[in-house]
């Protein structure tokens, strides 16, 4: 995974994740792996998001992990009480897509290795043209 539940500790306190879990933390690992997911469709049009993902310590994004974090504690704080933590988790949520969807639109470029290109320049997989030379027919 790109981060672990110990790297959730600094967008959620450990106590809250645990009382919200009832310390199960497959529910942790169930919502990393969703944030990841929904961080994937952003980005996936525009970058190589198997290399983003695969990157391990501190080859990672940093603002790219904080913001995996923010979408993770959206889905863990979803489970529990309404209380303060919902406003901030969801605050922050927001602000992860909105900064996802600038990137996206292409009104933002993060330092994030881009996505494969094709090897056909047209995409198509088709190629036009003739295969001989041009006629001229005048009457």
């Amino acid at each position: 995974m790109y981060i672990t539940t110990d790297e959730l500790k600094t967008a959620l306190y450990s106590y809250q994740a645990s009382e919200i879990t009832e310390a199960d933390d497959d529910i942790l690992l169930m919502n990393i792996a969703a944030a990841e997911a929904e961080v994937r469709s952003y980005l996936a049009a525009l970058y190589d998001v198997n290399a983003i993902f695969a990157a391990t310590g501190t080859d990672r994004n940093p603002l790219l992990m904080e913001l995996t974090k923010n979408i993770a504690v959206w889905y863990i704080v979803r489970l529990s009480n309404v209380d303060l933590i919902y406003q901030h988790a969801k605050e922050r949520y927001d602000a992860a897509i909105e900064w996802l969807n600038r990137v996206a639109d292409g009104k933002l470029s993060p330092e994030l290795p881009a996505a494969p290109v094709a090897d056909d320049p047209t995409g198509s997989g088709v190629s036009w043209g003739s295969s001989g030379t041009r006629n001229n027919n005048d009457y």
